[in-house]
């Protein structure tokens, strides 16, 4: 019952006016000037509480959900990644507008959350760190239709979306699928010009790499050695012999193909600062790299506060990564397991259980090093 209709039938029982006869015929009537009344005039409704959280696969754990018109709605958004997102809801057909609009922020995009300034954005949250949730209320629309929603963090619109849609009948919101990551294995497929060569300077190729964040960096290392960087999540991911990459034809038409034979995974971002080793950081930054005359990459990325300078080559066989850091805490780096990182050492530092720790002058610049194996032939042509 309509919780006006409920008040007055109250009202009725309490009265002492006695219309014994009249009085379901009066409850009827009032029932149905309700019933015909514009939504703005029913009493105040609870709030619609949509509850979103992210999924691996760089996804929103709902790919749709639905509300009335201009209701009165709060979408609680859990970012249980380890990259930052936002939720953006934007005009409907609008979604990749908004998305490439995003990338060509450029400087000061950090500061307006990454949220371009146009009017096809309706409502947004500010960025969402890893762990934390962020609640954004707001009037739904009037007019019925799809409006999607997308984080637009760089790159993460090709992936990462859903749709609210405006309806009379709304109906239960529409998990996403849970889809295992494409895995990262070798590949028979012809290979690029590049992919075979042991090449004199390095190459940097910005695109969307398997089991990594869509804002990604392959590299070729000088030695025959390539990597994935992921800038999104501003870290180190997998490293592999052999061939290049071969990338699509259009960023959006799928991921990159890796030809050769991935050797090690960085299970985790490996760093913690201060005291507690293995302290999950509480921000971390990408701010992009420079290259040096053999165009080899030095990625930097802020920790917690903390400037932290990465740049991988090859020696001797070796896979060598240099780290600089600024300010004067303690760093800690997390040692894979010998099965996923055999005869891995550290310089400057010191072993403490599962970490090496690098405390004083070894924090400001340490080497991380594991042996390369061999790379597997590559396929015929």
């Amino acid at each position: 019952m309509h919780p006006l209709v409920r008040a007055f039938t109250r009202s009725l029982g309490q009265s002492r006016i006695k219309l014994p006869a009249r009085r379901p015929l009066l409850i009827a009537f009032f029932a149905s000037v309700l019933a015909v009344l514009p939504a703005g005039l029913h009493a105040a409704d609870a709030p619609t509480i949509i509850r979103i959280g992210t999924i691996p696969g760089l996804k929103f754990d709902l790919s749709e959900f639905s509300v009335r018109p201009s209701a009165e709605v709060e979408v609680i958004f859990t970012n249980s990644e380890e990259m930052l997102h936002n939720f953006v809801i934007v005009k409907p057909g609008t979604r990749e507008t908004v998305g490439l609009a995003a990338l060509t922020l450029g400087a000061g995009a950090a500061e307006r959350e990454f949220v371009p300034p146009t009017p096809d954005v309706l409502f947004s949250t500010k960025v969402v760190p890893a762990g934390s949730s962020a609640s954004l209320k707001f009037t739904a629309p009037a007019t019925p239709g799809d409006y999607p929603y997308v984080c637009t963090f760089p790159g993460h619109y090709f992936l990462m979306f859903g749709t609210m849609i405006v309806t009379n009948d709304p109906r239960p919101p529409v998990k996403t699928p849970l889809t295992p990551a494409k895995p990262v294995t070798s590949s028979t497929a012809p290979v690029t010009t590049t992919s075979g060569a042991v090449t004199a300077r390095a190459v940097t190729t910005r695109t969307f790499m398997p089991a990594s964040g869509p804002a990604s960096i392959a590299v070729q290392l000088p030695g025959g050695v390539s990597y994935c960087w992921d800038a999104g999540a501003g870290r180190f991911r997998y490293a592999w012999t052999g061939g290049y990459v071969t990338t699509p034809a259009a960023a959006e038409r799928g991921l990159a193909q890796i030809n050769g034979d991935v050797f090690y995974e960085e299970p985790a971002f490996p760093l913690s600062l201060g005291t507690s080793p293995g302290a999950k950081p509480r921000q971390v930054d990408f701010k992009g790299y420079t290259i040096d005359a053999q165009r080899v990459p030095e990625f930097e990325t802020v920790v917690d506060g903390v400037t932290v300078r990465e740049r991988a080559e090859i020696k001797d066989g070796k896979l060598i990564r240099r780290f600089r850091t600024s300010g004067e805490a303690t760093v800690w780096f997390a040692i894979p397991s010998e099965a996923d990182a055999p005869g891995l050492t550290a310089t400057g530092g010191t072993k403490q259980g599962a970490f090496y720790k690098f405390a004083g002058a070894a924090a400001k610049e340490f080497t991380i090093t594991m042996p390369v194996p061999p790379a597997a032939p590559l396929p015929a042509r």
